[in-house]
């Protein structure tokens, strides 16, 4: 579970929609937020070193007046770009969760990954969830609804197992789908639509039967529904989490473990929800993570 939780902060607006999310979490889980802002850090033109020094100390206390609104931990790291401080600083505190908000050209109230959040979400060492724009300017005391993709995969069980875990703790509804990609159309010798209209119905049983296991599984203390629904995975889970709802969704099937991954699906999910949107890492174990140590700015 989210034991620590990092809110990547921007000094703008989407740094305050990370930290609302962050706070709902750690309420939730009893965690510890820390609101991080990442200042530059490399080779310099001589005469430059006192620039880059006064935006060091910006960034510290700046980073430490949201946190103190917050309720939270400051710390301001060191890195070549945001998403590179943040990911170093996530190994280097093993974090269980890094929260950042859509960039400022994103639509209200929509999700965007833009560069600090594609750049977290290829390898990152721990779960990444970014807020849609406005998320801090809506009234969430606690969390209300979790969603869940489920396509029976153990990426997507292991995204469940974090989500069970959450609704138990907050007291959200937990909302599992499953979504049953229609067939590709082959044509050629041999084909038919009774064929086709056979498969389609035998991919559904099998997601049915699937989702039916799953929710069975599920402890008595959490409230729970679950649904089959036919079409897009992107169009169907956008439509689910409407309204405010965290989705939650597995990493890629294959790559490195304990690493954030993009598949298809949630990388269009991070362009068009309208939700928060967690994606959890591939193969997470207890074995405690090992990162490169790298020193931090002082927040007083």
């Amino acid at each position: 579970m989210y034991r620590k939780i990092l809110a990547g902060h921007d000094l703008h607006s989407g740094g305050e929609d990370a930290v609302a999310l962050g706070q709902e979490i750690a309420r939730a889980t009893g965690g510890q937020l820390v609101v991080a802002g990442v200042f530059p850090v490399g080779a310099l033109p001589h005469g430059f070193e006192a620039t880059w020094k006064e935006e060091e100390e910006n960034v510290v206390r700046e980073i430490q007046s949201a946190a103190d609104d917050a309720g939270a931990k400051a710390e301001a790291f060191p890195g070549s770009s945001p998403a590179s401080g943040l990911h170093a600083l996530a190994e280097e505190t093993e974090a269980d969760l890094v929260i950042i908000g859509s960039p400022r050209h994103s639509k209200l109230h929509q999700t965007l990954a833009g560069d600090v959040g594609l750049g977290l979400l290829h390898g990152a060492p721990c779960a990444v969830a970014i807020a849609p724009r406005g998320y801090a300017e809506q009234a969430h005391d606690e969390l209300s609804t979790i969603v869940v993709g489920f396509d029976g995969s153990s990426e997507s069980r292991l995204a469940l197992e974090d989500a069970v875990e959450l609704a138990g703790l907050s007291g959200a509804t937990l909302k599992l789908v499953a979504v049953a990609q229609e067939p590709a159309i082959i044509y050629g010798k041999g084909s038919s639509m009774r064929g086709y209209q056979e498969l389609k119905v035998a991919v559904e049983e099998q997601m049915r039967q699937q989702l039916d296991e799953a929710l069975a599984s599920l402890p008595a203390s959490v409230t729970a529904e679950a649904s089959v629904v036919a079409g897009d995975p992107v169009e169907k889970l956008a439509e689910a989490a409407a309204g405010g709802a965290l989705l939650i969704l597995g990493s890629r099937g294959y790559g490195p473990l304990r690493s954030v991954l993009l598949g298809s699906v949630s990388r269009a999910l991070m362009r068009t929800s309208r939700c928060a949107v967690l994606v959890h890492p591939r193969g997470v174990t207890n074995e405690p993570r090992t990162g490169r140590k790298v020193k931090a700015a002082t927040v007083a």
